[in-house]
């Protein structure tokens, strides 16, 4: 599917498919993915800004009638100062984060349960 021509719901369930499959890749992947998003983006800025601004004038249409809210509004503008920037810069800060890893380690929880029982449960979660 083509996101440029995709209903924001389906967008939504696009991203989150592809969320399950970027958890399992290796970090290497994931940094590469993020940095090809990254570039990406950074080469399409000015059709993306002409379409963001198209989608800013309905936008702002549907908040004159009531349909958002103007705050709303303000937060889809990604030509105010800065946005864009700090829009892939964040994309650089992910890409930069350290990986969790895929073990997780071993855990002891113990819960005192009715006049003294314990119940001590120990988890690894790999």
């Amino acid at each position: 599917m083509s996101l440029t021509s995709a209903s924001p719901a389906e967008a939504a369930s696009e991203a989150k498919s592809a969320s399950h499959i970027l958890a399992t890749l290796p970090a290497t992947a994931r940094n590469k993915a993020l940095t090809a998003i990254h570039a990406a983006l950074s080469e399409a800025k000015d059709d993306i800004l002409a379409a963001n601004a198209r989608d800013l004038e309905a936008a702002r249409q549907a908040a004159e009638n009531g349909q958002l809210s103007q705050s709303l509004v303000s937060r889809l503008d990604l030509g105010k100062k800065g946005k864009w920037e700090d829009m892939l810069k964040g994309i650089l800060d992910v890409r930069e984060l350290e990986d969790p890893g895929t073990t997780l380690p071993s855990c002891n929880i113990s819960l005192n349960i009715r006049r003294g029982a314990k119940l001590t449960i120990t988890q690894s979660v790999k």
